[in-house]
């Protein structure tokens, strides 16, 4: 007796379903092969080609948000100069050998400006190596950076150039309070960009925040909570590329000028002003009192009670306030206004006072500190990281130990606290204030 053998009903095939390609569970993603017109085999094959075909563009798009947007623009740039130096030199950029790799370090070096200053620092020579070991990677060679020549190269070239580190100097409390006196509040359009950069100043300093931290803030990102202050949610940093995100407080502060939530929710209502027109704006600038008579917008620590350093001990700071204390003097005395949460929190502001849905960037903030400083006549250098250095030294100096300080700068290690001490607070934890002189 003969046995029929079965068929498949899909011609070109002798196994059955090809390669499992029905029990294959559907990626979900679209493709542009029109299967209707191929044959079984075929088709399955085309689909199958074109999902993966879609899930290496997937997975290429996630190792590329592996680097942060700036770390990209600035790999981007050093890649592109060392490629036109290969080039123009003959040499192959990729993959580049480790000799191609010391000629541009050494030509690096010897460039200078027509008054013999030299170009490129040891720092940006540093990054542009950075930079051809992830073309490299990314291209499946071995780096040539990676050979202890190269290194021996770049070690040459810093001792040559052995100096002391540039180092912003860092605005202390006190330097703060001079430059915030000097802002014109109450006049327009002055007061409008001094409501802005006060607020700026204090999140930056009292947060111990980088510039690119502050330049990202949107509205929802920060809260006003009645017992401990401002808290300010940091979703992406230097230090946390994943995201995780992290959360600093801002507390109240005994003084009006410097309360960072007071001066947050003054410019939180003049961005809640705007969209009522010009004149509403201008309306609520004016109406803001001069820095030395900025009343507080919310209850604070009393500093002339004993309890002051008692989070739980505070005065309600209101026109007929009578000093009593406990929870009921925690009531907001002015409740934040409603604004779109994703809006950002600093934003650009056009000559003239027209104020833009444009964030501030990280440079506009550094150049903000550089000219509210030279206008306040402090002696520099002086830039946006002056703030968290001030931060970091004011606490030391004023007794916290390094964790405390870095529970807020989220530094990963006592090493760069150490930095800090040794180059702005010298006396901190230093034997010599033991010796009695």
């Amino acid at each position: 007796m003969s046995v029929e053998k079965p068929t498949d009903a899909r011609p070109g095939t002798d196994m059955g379903p090809v390669a499992g390609a029905a029990a294959e569970p559907a990626t979900g993603l679209a493709t542009d092969v029109d299967t209707a017109v191929l044959p079984g085999g075929v088709a399955a094959a085309a689909a199958r080609a074109a999902s993966l075909a879609a899930l290496a563009a997937r997975a290429d798009a996630h190792a590329t948000a592996a680097r942060a947007p700036r770390t990209r623009a600035a790999y981007a740039g050093d890649w592109a100069h060392f490629s036109r130096w290969c080039t123009a030199a003959g040499l192959p950029a990729l993959p580049a050998a480790v000799d191609t790799v010391r000629l541009y370090l050494a030509d690096l070096e010897a460039t200078r400006t027509a008054d013999g200053q030299a170009v490129f620092s040891p720092a940006t020579m540093g990054r542009r190596l950075a930079a051809i070991a992830a073309a490299h990677h990314d291209a499946g060679h071995p780096s040539p950076t990676r050979d202890p020549a190269v290194g021996a190269v770049l070690t040459g070239i810093r001792r040559t150039r052995a100096h002391a580190t540039h180092q912003m100097r860092p605005l202390l409390l006190e330097d703060l309070r001079t430059v915030l006196a000097d802002m014109g509040f109450g006049t327009w359009p002055a007061g409008l960009i001094g409501a802005r950069d006060a607020a700026a100043l204090l999140i930056g300093f009292t947060g111990a925040l980088r510039r690119s931290e502050l330049a990202a803030l949107t509205v929802a990102d920060v809260s006003f909570h009645p017992a401990d202050g401002l808290h300010v949610h940091i979703a992406r940093s230097k230090t946390d590329q994943t995201g995780r995100g992290a959360t600093v407080v801002l507390p109240y502060g005994a003084r009006a000028g410097t309360c960072p939530p007071c001066a947050v929710l003054r410019w939180m209502g003049l961005l809640a002003a705007a969209p009522h027109g010009r004149p509403a704006l201008m309306r609520a600038v004016l109406a803001t009192p001069p820095w030395p008579d900025l009343g507080h917008l919310f209850p604070h620590p009393d500093p002339t009670d004993d309890s002051a350093g008692d989070a739980r001990a505070s005065t309600p700071v209101d026109a007929g306030a009578t000093g009593t204390h406990g929870p009921a003097a925690r009531s907001f005395r002015a409740p934040a206004p409603t604004l779109a949460g994703h809006t950002p929190l600093l934003r650009a502001i056009r000559r003239g006072g027209t104020l833009t849905d444009t964030p501030m960037t990280g440079d506009a903030l550094h150049a903000m500190v550089r000219r509210r400083a030279e206008a306040a006549g402090l002696p520099g250098p002086l830039g946006f990281h002056s703030l968290r250095a001030g931060f970091v030294t004011t606490a030391r100096r004023n007794g916290a130990d390094h964790r405390s300080v870095r529970r807020q700068t989220r530094h990963t290690s006592d090493a760069m606290i150490e930095t800090y001490d040794r180059d702005h607070a010298p006396l901190v934890g230093n034997a010599v204030t033991r010796l009695g002189l």
